[in-house]
């Protein structure tokens, strides 16, 4: 575990640090919230713009926003540690509500690839990495909870955004409906950019975007592939959801349902896992939250997903799960990380984990058309138990290679 520098004091409360998370909470709301809905824009576009292309091909639009996202984190993060937080959440709250904005005129695949893939994506990498990097600024001991009311975000986008873009695309058309998702943005990421702030003091100034040398720390390796492998379970079921639900035989409207089911019980999970993991350790809590994911798989979707009963169910056990799954990994990062090195190491974590991201959807959308959705479901629950493996692992390192069970780590 990471030994913070005796002179580091985080203030742990107080008005300003809520506040921050608050602003780190809308922040995540306009760009996790809108990854945990592309489900529903895949879904869209598969039978109206896009239908002359396969669910692969489409599936490459949401996977390039989510990848650059992320991967953007390698670059912001640095220039967070470097420059603090205000210009970068300014200009990329502007690009990424421009981004939104263009892609209701879109009528042509390279034109959603443009405006939704790559322009969202580099405006969501300046706006989220910010998010993250904000909180653990103002928080220690109660860093997970703290994390996780800001990841909150993520689930009341996934919520709030599938309503809203189903509704608005039924009634209103989808231009009008990407531009009121647009102005919805405007507003969050406004009150979001106002009030996230850093605290610590700033790093020396930018040489170079990724310091290798983290990944001699054994932990931070380990916790990454863990990560890489979660986050590749976890976005392709979230972007194949609907997709798969439709393709069972349902309708689009029980996609859909399911869908924010899944991410309304990722709300609670987020809550409750924050404060679990402060008190009993991050990385136990994610291990036996991970195992949960890994037993709603085999023991409910895979066995009766031919049941909407079991569907809903299976929706709100993964949400549970999965949404733990997303607040508490940035934790587990920043408990082996030194203060002064947050942003580079969220940002060189999340640059690795957003290939996983990119070819989340392509890769099970393609394994859709071609092997069918059971084997799919098989794929998924492999996946995830191979992250829990990792971070099994990782628990090990943080111990110094000596397992103890009872240890909070």
């Amino acid at each position: 575990m990471h030994r913070p520098d005796p002179h580091e004091h985080f203030p742990d409360g107080g008005l300003r640090s809520w506040l921050v998370v608050l602003g780190s909470s809308l922040l995540i709301t306009s760009t996790y919230g809108l990854m945990n809905s592309v489900g529903v824009l895949q879904s869209y576009l598969e039978t109206h713009q896009l239908a002359n292309y396969t669910s692969s091909a489409v599936g490459w639009v949401p996977g390039l926003f989510m990848f650059i996202l992320l991967a953007g984190g390698v670059f912001v993060g640095p220039l967070f540690d470097t420059y603090g937080p205000k210009a970068l959440v300014s200009a990329g709250s502007a690009i990424y509500v421009a981004a939104i904005f263009f892609t209701a005129e879109c009528t042509q695949y390279w034109q959603f690839v443009l405006s939704f893939g790559i322009l969202a994506g580099v405006g969501g990498a300046l706006v989220s990495t910010v998010a993250i990097s904000c909180v653990p600024h103002w928080f220690q001991a109660r860093i997970g909870m703290a994390m996780g009311l800001a990841l909150v975000g993520a689930g009341v986008g996934g919520v709030v955004f599938p309503f809203l873009l189903k509704a608005s695309f039924a009634r209103v058309g989808f231009r009008w409906g990407m531009r009121i998702l647009g102005f919805v943005i405007l507003a969050a990421c406004g009150l979001g950019s106002f009030l996230v702030k850093a605290r610590l003091p700033k790093g020396e100034k930018l040489k170079t975007a990724i310091d290798a040398r983290c990944f001699r720390d054994s932990r931070f390796s380990l916790l990454t592939m863990g990560i890489w492998f979660l986050e590749l379970e976890t976005f392709a079921l979230l972007g194949l959801l609907p997709t798969y639900v439709v393709a069972l035989g349902f309708s689009v409207n029980a996609s859909v349902n399911l869908l924010v089911v899944l991410n309304v019980c990722s709300i609670v999970g987020r809550l409750l896992a924050g404060r679990v993991g402060d008190k009993y350790g991050r990385l136990n809590t994610l291990l036996v939250l991970v195992t949960s994911g890994i037993l709603a798989i085999f023991v409910i979707l895979y066995p009766f997903s031919h049941s909407l009963t079991a569907l809903y169910f299976f929706s709100a056990l993964y949400g549970l799960s999965s949404g733990s799954f997303l607040s508490l990994s940035p934790v587990c990062i920043r408990q082996v990380s030194p203060g002064k090195e947050i942003g580079m190491r969220f940002g060189t974590c999340y640059a690795l984990v957003s290939f996983a991201v990119l070819i989340s959807i392509p890769i099970g959308g393609e394994m859709l058309e071609k092997v069918g959705p059971r084997i799919v479901i098989v794929w998924l629950g492999c996946v995830l138990v191979l992250a829990m493996l990792l971070f099994v692992t990782a628990r090990w390192a943080c111990l110094d290679y000596k397992w103890h069970w009872r240890i909070r780590v």
